[in-house]
Protein backbone atom coordinates (compact mmCIF):
# COMPACT_ATOMS: atom_id res chain seq x y z
CA UNK A 1 0.00 0.00 0.00
CA UNK A 2 1.25 3.16 -0.94
CA UNK A 3 1.47 6.29 1.56
CA UNK A 4 0.32 9.48 0.91
CA UNK A 5 1.79 12.99 2.50
CA UNK A 6 -1.02 14.85 1.32
CA UNK A 7 -3.11 15.88 4.66
CA UNK A 8 -6.13 13.48 5.62
CA UNK A 9 -9.11 15.76 4.76
CA UNK A 10 -11.15 14.07 7.35
CA UNK A 11 -8.52 14.73 10.30
CA UNK A 12 -10.61 17.91 10.56
CA UNK A 13 -13.56 16.15 11.42
CA UNK A 14 -11.57 14.75 14.69
CA UNK A 15 -10.14 17.95 15.67
CA UNK A 16 -12.25 20.78 17.63
CA UNK A 17 -9.65 23.55 17.24
CA UNK A 18 -9.42 22.64 13.60
CA UNK A 19 -13.18 22.73 13.28
CA UNK A 20 -13.49 25.95 15.72
CA UNK A 21 -10.90 27.51 13.40
CA UNK A 22 -12.94 26.48 10.17
CA UNK A 23 -15.86 27.68 11.46
CA UNK A 24 -14.50 31.09 12.17
CA UNK A 25 -13.15 31.19 8.91
CA UNK A 26 -16.30 30.53 7.27
CA UNK A 27 -18.32 33.27 9.17
CA UNK A 28 -15.37 35.89 8.11
CA UNK A 29 -15.53 34.66 4.37
CA UNK A 30 -19.32 34.38 4.42
CA UNK A 31 -19.88 37.90 5.67
CA UNK A 32 -17.70 39.38 2.73
CA UNK A 33 -19.53 37.83 -0.24
CA UNK A 34 -22.61 37.12 1.18
CA UNK A 35 -24.52 40.77 -0.25
CA UNK A 36 -23.06 39.78 -4.20
CA UNK A 37 -25.02 36.61 -3.39
CA UNK A 38 -29.23 36.79 -4.65
CA UNK A 39 -31.08 35.61 -1.60
CA UNK A 40 -32.54 32.79 -3.10
CA UNK A 41 -29.23 31.38 -4.18
CA UNK A 42 -28.04 32.18 -0.15
CA UNK A 43 -28.49 28.95 1.00
CA UNK A 44 -26.88 26.45 -1.92
CA UNK A 45 -24.04 29.50 -1.87
CA UNK A 46 -22.71 28.99 1.74
CA UNK A 47 -23.19 25.27 1.65
CA UNK A 48 -20.39 25.92 -1.68
CA UNK A 49 -18.27 28.19 0.96
CA UNK A 50 -18.37 25.67 3.47
CA UNK A 51 -17.07 23.30 0.93
CA UNK A 52 -14.16 26.08 0.43
CA UNK A 53 -13.19 26.33 3.28
CA UNK A 54 -13.02 22.85 3.82
CA UNK A 55 -10.49 22.29 1.15
CA UNK A 56 -8.61 25.67 2.18
CA UNK A 57 -7.92 24.44 5.67
CA UNK A 58 -6.16 21.25 4.63
CA UNK A 59 -2.96 24.19 3.77
CA UNK A 60 -3.19 26.29 6.67
CA UNK A 61 -4.01 26.79 10.41
CA UNK A 62 -4.45 30.73 10.23
CA UNK A 63 -8.20 31.67 10.08
CA UNK A 64 -7.57 34.53 8.36
CA UNK A 65 -5.23 33.15 5.30
CA UNK A 66 -7.96 30.43 5.18
CA UNK A 67 -10.74 32.97 4.97
CA UNK A 68 -9.05 35.15 2.46
CA UNK A 69 -7.75 32.13 0.45
CA UNK A 70 -11.46 31.18 0.31
CA UNK A 71 -12.64 34.38 -0.61
CA UNK A 72 -10.28 34.47 -3.73
CA UNK A 73 -11.41 30.91 -4.28
CA UNK A 74 -15.37 31.61 -4.23
CA UNK A 75 -15.03 34.74 -6.11
CA UNK A 76 -13.09 33.14 -9.17
CA UNK A 77 -15.36 30.26 -9.32
CA UNK A 78 -18.32 32.08 -9.38
CA UNK A 79 -16.49 34.00 -12.25
CA UNK A 80 -15.88 30.98 -14.50
CA UNK A 81 -19.39 29.58 -13.97
CA UNK A 82 -20.64 33.11 -15.02
CA UNK A 83 -18.48 34.93 -17.19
Amino acid sequence: MLRSTEPNPFAILEDADAIARATSAWETAWSYVEQGVPPDDRERQSQRMKFVIASVALGTQDTREMANKAIQRFLAEARTRHP
